[in-house]
């Protein structure tokens, strides 16, 4: 992941948490799931920094949201079985794959607020992806 994107991608997660007046931590992962970059907001909770990295891993590997990959474990139980023998896939909100110029280059994960905050805004973060002037 090149560093401007993954400036762009913190950035915008500031902008977000800021916006939802809470800290977080965002982890940035490559498409081998190896983090590329950490950012902690202080005040952020010990537990926020193995969630999101969870998250990142989980979408970039995956190449799904974290939180679809808990709606399909719910949804078949030997899935949920699978995923749960294996710590590093989270089927929590938060999780998005990252894609750029059409081409899957990792994923980030958001932790810190409740669930729906989480979701809200790494949903925020992709949704400002823009490529470089």
């Amino acid at each position: 992941m090149q560093q401007q994107l993954i400036d762009q991608l913190i950035k915008a997660a500031r902008q977000a948490s800021q916006q939802q007046g809470i800290a977080i931590t965002i982890t940035l992962v490559d498409t081998g799931g190896h983090i590329c970059a950490v950012w902690r907001q202080e005040g952020c909770s010990y537990f926020a920094l193995e969630s999101s990295r969870q998250k990142a891993v989980t979408a970039s590997q995956l190449r799904i949201p974290s939180h679809v990959v808990g709606e399909l474990g719910q949804k078949f139980p030997t899935l949920q079985t699978s995923f749960s023998s294996n710590k590093d896939i989270s089927g929590l909100p938060g999780g998005f794959p990252v894609m750029w110029q059409q081409s899957l280059v990792g994923g980030l994960g958001i932790s810190g607020g409740n669930f729906e905050q989480d979701q809200a805004i790494g949903s925020a973060v992709v949704a400002s992806l823009t490529p470089a002037n």
